[in-house]
């Protein structure tokens, strides 16, 4: 047995250094503890200051859901827009900016799409009329708001409730000039967050000046037309810049459905388009009645284009096609020979027509499609749908109703007839 009086060995360095760490360790374990403690009770103290109850607890619960379901809103939209975001990169303004003129298998002219520069008007160059009539008709507070007017969508959907139908729309000129840049005319939620985001992007890089410029320079007018000066010499014969009230309320009527309202297609129509327009005029305090008056007694009158009849649908397929060469080889003004033929086309829509009104009731159709191709993979005409002023929809080759083997029989029975 050691004796207690007899003096300890020295421990070595290594023990004192694990001992001295040990030591601070648990001090400093205690000492975070012990300060924990002390914050703990302060913050407990503080909050206790702003604790409600009753009818204050439950606003203020509604206040946090709602913040809490924002901020996720928020995230989701940017998740949904930032995509859309890389549509601006390059050289934006010239990614659609395409003219192309499309010829026939025989060299003839059936069409023209795209932007033609030479029909750009300046903005400043425009009669008072032509800007009033669009503003009043597609954005009355387009210089008041910054890309979405949250007054107008409110009372465009007040007026379709009442309505119980789509009698206004709520996008801006900004919107519209985004989705006509950027976007599809698929009509979808992510389409129009992305067109929201994509609009303010727009108000924040561009003066309203150049937006409205672009927005009746790109603008489709019907009659394969592009461009407010390029509607203006197709209906009237005249620039832009030289038409009258009458004729520029019938301009701004085609905005909302150029086909539809297209006068070279239905004049009546058109003309009570214009009515709508010379109204917006009044109700918006852009002109008053007595000022209008005599646009709504002397209606506009158009350039008299006989039979002329466009093949929009084989038109807006081969424009499609003809993009994505071209924005390959980096030319944007073309003339595109096509393998189209005007005989065939007219010979499918009659074909076609004569169907839907003899065997259309019985089975409950009322639309068609039809697409007329060469063994060698020639494209001689393409019908999608009836009427391209009542709908463009393309049902030819933008329909997702597949055929599938209903057709096997057609394909079956060729072959046999032919051994």
């Amino acid at each position: 047995m050691t004796s207690p009086l007899k003096p300890r060995k020295r421990r070595g360095p290594i023990a004192a250094r694990l001992l001295a760490a040990d030591a601070w360790f648990d001090s400093s374990l205690y000492e975070i503890g012990f300060e924990a403690r002390r914050f703990w009770e302060a913050a407990t103290i503080f909050f206790r200051r702003f604790r409600v109850s009753g009818w204050r607890r439950g606003i203020i619960e509604l206040l946090s859901e709602g913040f809490t379901l924002g901020a996720g809103g928020i995230v989701v939209m940017l998740a949904l827009a930032l995509p859309a975001f890389q549509e601006t990169a390059g050289d934006w303004r010239a990614q659609g900016d395409f003219a192309i003129t499309f010829l026939d298998r025989y060299g003839n002219e059936i069409g023209q799409r795209g932007i033609i520069q030479r029909d750009s008007v300046p903005v400043d160059e425009m009669p008072d009329q032509v800007i009033k009539a669009v503003l009043a008709t597609e954005d009355r507070r387009f210089f008041d708001h910054y890309g979405i007017d949250a007054l107008g969508l409110s009372r465009a959907i007040f007026a379709n409730v009442r309505a119980n139908s789509v009698v206004q729309g709520g996008s801006s000129i900004t919107q519209q000039l985004a989705k006509n840049l950027f976007l599809t005319n698929e009509r979808t939620l992510e389409r129009k967050v992305k067109e929201a985001f994509l609009a303010l992007w727009l108000e924040a890089n561009l003066s309203k000046k150049e937006i409205l410029q672009l927005y009746l320079d790109r603008v489709y007018m019907g009659g394969g037309t592009f461009g407010i000066e390029a509607a203006a010499d197709f209906y009237f014969g005249k620039s832009v810049k030289d038409v009258n009230l009458a004729e520029a309320a019938m301009l701004a009527g085609l905005f909302k459905a150029p086909t539809k309202y297209a006068p070279h297609i239905n004049l009546p129509a058109a003309r009570a388009r214009a009515n709508v327009v010379l109204s917006n005029l009044v109700e918006g305090g852009f002109m008053s009645e007595g000022q209008v008056l005599q646009a709504r007694l002397n209606p506009a009158e158009i350039v008299d284009r006989g039979e002329q009849k466009s093949p929009d649908y084989y038109l807006d397929w081969a424009f499609e096609e003809v993009k994505k060469i071209a924005a390959k080889s980096g030319q944007h003004s073309l003339v595109a020979h096509t393998t189209f033929d005007a005989n065939i086309q007219k010979a499918a829509e009659e074909s076609m027509e004569f169907h839907l009104r003899q065997f259309g009731k019985e089975y409950n159709v009322t639309e068609g499609a039809m697409v007329v191709i060469e063994t060698n993979g020639a494209v001689r005409a393409i019908v999608g749908g009836r009427d391209y002023g009542a709908s463009q929809f393309n049902r030819a080759t933008k329909a997702l109703r597949q055929s599938g083997s209903s057709f096997k029989p057609y394909v079956y029975a060729t072959a046999m007839e032919h051994g």
